[in-house]
């Protein structure tokens, strides 16, 4: 039984038993004048009665407490491992309904906390894995060429040259991956979210289509844009988030684009949502590596020329999940890739 219905059990029973009692009284006053009892006879039964009426409270008390005792015995026992800092498992449940109360139903809720600690952990050690990773390859390329010039290795001033334009170029990677890990970091915090601003939308995507086709020229890519929403369209987003994802994806679109291949950057609106779409006639990547596109660090086939760290993308997810949007991913080896924002217009 829940605990709030035992509460409410005892406070009933705590009110009625001594107002029952009292009721008594005169009843036992009636039979005992019709059948003669004595007072101290009338005493000793009105006692008796009053002693039963208070060891049922007393009774209920006790089980009431122990019920308690017994739920918090059970929590503490359950939780014990995740106190301990040990995510891995799962919190023991009652095997039935029985027993169950509002204490032990705290189960759940703790479960669902342990199951996003455990996320929470998988992410940071993928997190630390993959900086590892990528660090790696620019830290090693300064440090070599760093020790072939103090060794003398290279001496040639012209060489020389060469290798400090490396070094630098290695040296401003590592400070973009950087910066894009930092930012990376930041959108995983709530604060974001307070930065939400109500505003139209139909102006930040206009800018960014007509910007992205004056682009699409200096790369000699064929770009084509077209935008087919309400301007009274407002809807709660931060504008500089959101531009930075739709940029990332566009980027994607060039470089995995070649000269005079097609890009098209639509907005369409529906009864319940506007759609945006960027679609290249690239190269497309293959099936399996679709449903892992969004993951940190993942990158797709080689075949894609990969140029970056594979961030990108998850931090694009980031942000369209920090606004509550929906993104998705259709991609064909050897004919294109379309990624396609559905925002939803009751936000």
């Amino acid at each position: 039984m829940r605990i709030k219905k035992q509460l409410q059990l005892f406070l009933a029973g705590a009110v009625l038993i001594p107002f029952n009692a009292v009721l008594i009284i005169p009843v036992v006053d009636y039979i005992a004048d019709e059948s003669g009892i004595s007072n101290a006879s009338q005493f000793i039964i009105i006692g008796i009665i009053t002693f039963i009426f208070e060891l049922l409270i007393i009774l209920f008390t006790l089980h009431l407490s122990k019920t308690i005792q017994k739920s918090i015995k059970f929590l503490q026992n359950s939780t014990k491992k995740l106190a301990d800092g040990e995510v891995n498992d799962s919190l023991e449940r009652r095997k039935s309904n029985r027993g169950a109360n509002e204490i032990t139903d705290l189960i759940v809720n703790l479960e669902k906390m342990r199951l996003t600690l455990r996320e929470n952990e998988e992410r940071r050690n993928k997190l630390i894995m993959g900086i590892s990773h990528d660090l790696r390859t620019p830290v090693a390329v300064i440090k070599g060429y760093s020790e072939a010039i103090a060794d003398g290795v290279i001496t040639d001033p012209e060489e020389i040259q060469k290798t400090v334009q490396i070094m630098l170029s290695k040296s401003e990677q590592l400070e973009n991956m950087i910066n894009t890990l930092i930012n990376y970091v930041k959108l995983n915090s709530q604060t974001w979210k307070k930065n939400l601003v109500n505003q139209p939308i139909e102006p930040m995507l206009s800018s960014f289509i007509n910007s992205s086709v004056g682009t699409g020229t200096i790369f000699k890519r064929n770009v084509k844009g077209s935008i087919n929403i309400s301007k009274d369209i407002s809807l709660p987003y931060d504008s500089e988030l959101v531009q930075r994802a739709l940029e990332n994806l566009y980027s994607n679109a060039l470089r995995y684009t070649n000269e005079g291949d097609e890009i098209n950057l639509t907005a369409e609106e529906t009864d319940s949502e506007i759609i945006v779409k960027i679609e290249d006639s690239g190269i497309g990547m293959e099936k399996k590596d679709q449903q892992y596109i969004f993951d940190m660090f993942y990158r797709a086939s080689s075949s894609r020329r990969e140029a970056g760290y594979g961030i990108g993308l998850s931090v694009v997810k980031n942000i369209i999940d920090i606004h509550g949007w929906k993104i998705d991913v259709e991609s064909q080896k050897g004919v294109g890739t379309a990624f396609i924002i559905k925002i939803p217009k009751t936000n």
